[in-house]
């Protein structure tokens, strides 16, 4: 379930970390209007300190995978630059934002004086711990920072608000999980480079069958389906499922359905494979827990999106896409990394210089 609006300052904690960013590329005209929403006119300079924060939140989780560099990639295969696909969610986000701040006292909800101040003490905080040419690429000043954050926090407060009008109740059948072990043998073709498929021989899918038929007598003589099938160099996978489920096959969800505690089913012929299942535990208490958790979940965004969404469509939203399209990902927004500690370090910068403040690209 989603956490209330304490949760929110663990998020101001976070932001008061030091970034850099490369210094390549003019600067953002940052009270430019990039969005009307209703009456309100959204600054360039919300959009791109946002925008900035999620991307330096994206370098650390996923540029040691796919590089500096990966805010320019397809990395989806849609024909579109990752940083774009992000931007445009960024600005759906503020847009949200922006409908919120304009309803939220509908509900009766604001946010209090001390909420207020601690999003401005935030904001302090987050400039004091940034150099000059980061904040700057970033459009961060106080005014911006405060705003930005308030907007997040009285969005958390509303959908707190929406998640405490749901029905608490959760069917235990509904939601309750088996877990279980199995090993497949597929019966896909082999495709060759030019997606050419050939179908499997009669003979060769009789050796799959009396392959999965070893592995079968082998696991129910020794009760240990994976120690089996590595033995036949294949490996058993672990899954739970409820009675919704649609990540088995049928005539695998039908064969698990039917077994108790520690059985095993015979092999199972489908479609795309044999399988050869083994029933772990009839009630998975955890993976029951997480389910229910998982519909909550669910209940508290449809109740919000309930409110939200008659406000969205009845709003009229305009936006300057080719203003936001200029705020590009030429630059690299990072968290430093913290060189350790050690006994008898000293500064070693030479007197009249100044230490570099960014990655240059």
């Amino acid at each position: 379930m989603r956490k209330n609006v304490a949760g929110f300052l663990i998020l101001l904690f976070v932001m008061t970390a030091a970034l850099t960013g490369c210094t390549k590329s003019g600067g953002v005209d940052d009270t430019a209007e990039s969005m009307k929403v209703g009456e309100v006119s959204v600054p360039l300079g919300e959009v791109n300190f946002y925008l900035r924060y999620q991307q330096t939140q994206m370098q650390g989780a996923y540029g040691m995978y796919f590089g500096e560099d990966f805010m320019n990639q397809d990395l989806m295969g849609m024909g579109t630059p990752y940083g774009a696909t992000i931007r445009d969610t960024v600005v759906e986000t503020l847009k949200e934002y922006y409908v919120v701040e304009a309803h939220a006292e509908e509900l009766g909800l604001s946010l209090t004086d001390e909420e207020k101040n601690k999003a401005s003490e935030a904001a302090k905080a987050f400039l004091a711990a940034n150099n000059q040419k980061a904040l700057k690429a970033m459009s961060a000043n106080e005014a911006t920072v405060t705003h930005v954050l308030q907007l997040m926090a009285l969005q958390a407060k509303v959908y707190d608000n929406r998640a405490a009008s749901i029905d608490t109740q959760v069917d235990p059948e509904s939601v309750a999980q088996k877990r279980i072990s199995y090993v497949m043998s597929s019966l896909a073709g082999t495709t060759d480079e030019e997606g050419n498929v050939t179908e499997l021989t009669e003979e060769e899918r009789a050796g799959k069958k009396t392959q999965m038929d070893s592995i079968l007598a082998a696991a129910k003589e020794s009760k240990d389906l994976n120690a089996a099938a590595e033995a036949q160099e294949m490996s058993a996978s672990s899954i739970t499922y409820g009675k919704d489920s649609s990540s088995l096959e049928e005539a695998v969800f039908t064969a698990a359905d039917a077994l108790s505690n520690g059985e095993f089913s015979e092999v199972i012929e489908t479609e795309n494979g044999y399988y050869i299942v083994y029933m772990e535990n009839t009630f998975d208490e955890d993976a029951t827990e997480t389910a229910r958790q998982n519909e909550l979940s669910r209940r508290e965004r449809e109740a919000y999106d309930a409110w939200y969404q008659p406000l969205l469509e009845g709003t009229e939203i305009t936006v300057n896409d080719e203003l936001i399209q200029t705020l590009t990902f030429e630059r690299i927004f990072q968290m430093p990394v913290e060189e350790p500690e050690t006994e008898g370090n000293e500064d070693t910068t030479a007197e009249g210089t100044e230490e570099p403040e960014g990655t240059e690209e």
